[in-house]
Parts: structure tokens; sequence; C-alpha cells
């Protein structure tokens, strides 16, 4: 029997569409929220990364867990986002970069392969 080679695609995608709609729906509720009045609380994308700035780190966490909460909703795996740490900001704030991981990276994908090609 002759050897056979199989090839396969690995595909990680993120509708971005849907993260600028969890994003959005997030900034409207803290900006509807009584616990985020006067706190700073904002949230930015800017393609594939989200920015969530607040006055300090426990509303900064809140917002986060909104964004989250929404993220889930609109079926965005919480698997796609890399939280950056908390870092100080300008006067006074805080702020935490979130990364809308994209696809696979190079050494992950070869990884995969190497996994899937040693169960013949």
């Amino acid at each position: 029997m002759a050897k056979q080679d199989f090839s396969f695609d690995i595909v990680s995608e993120v509708s971005m569409p849907e993260v600028a709609n969890a994003v959005d729906q997030a900034r409207r509720e803290i900006a509807q929220r009584y616990d985020f009045k006067d706190t700073g609380t904002s949230l930015s994308q800017d393609d594939q990364l989200i920015e969530v700035r607040s006055s300090t780190e426990d509303r900064l966490n809140a917002a986060v867990d909104v964004l989250k909460e929404r993220a889930v909703k609109r079926e965005i795996s919480l698997k796609a986002l890399s939280f950056g740490p908390i870092q100080p900001a300008a006067k006074g704030t805080v702020r935490q970069s979130i990364n809308v991981n994209v696809g696979l990276s190079d050494e992950k994908a070869k990884e995969i392969v190497k996994f899937i090609k040693g169960l013949k």
C-alpha cells in the first residue's frame, strides 16, 4: 500500500465586525451605568487593538468584564483576545491593551501540523 500524503488547512478567524459591535455595545453600557459615572472609563478600538482606560484598576477590570460579556454574546471566543498588563497612564489613570488575535502564528501552526502528523 502506497504512502499517502494529506494536505489540510487550519483556519482561525475572528469576525472583526462582530468585535467592533462588541466594543460599541460595551462602550454604550459603560456610558449608561451609574458605577462608571465620573470614572473616565473609555474603550477605543484601532483595527486589531482595543484599549481600555479608567481612573482606577477596579473600574478598568469592571470595564474589561463588560467587554468580555459583550464578546461572548456576539460569539467571539475569549481565546481570540490577548490581554496585556494593566499599565499606568497619564493623569493618574490606568490602561490595558487587548489584542485581537487573527490567524495562527507560524510557530503554533507548525506545532499543530507536527502533532497531527504524529497521529498518523
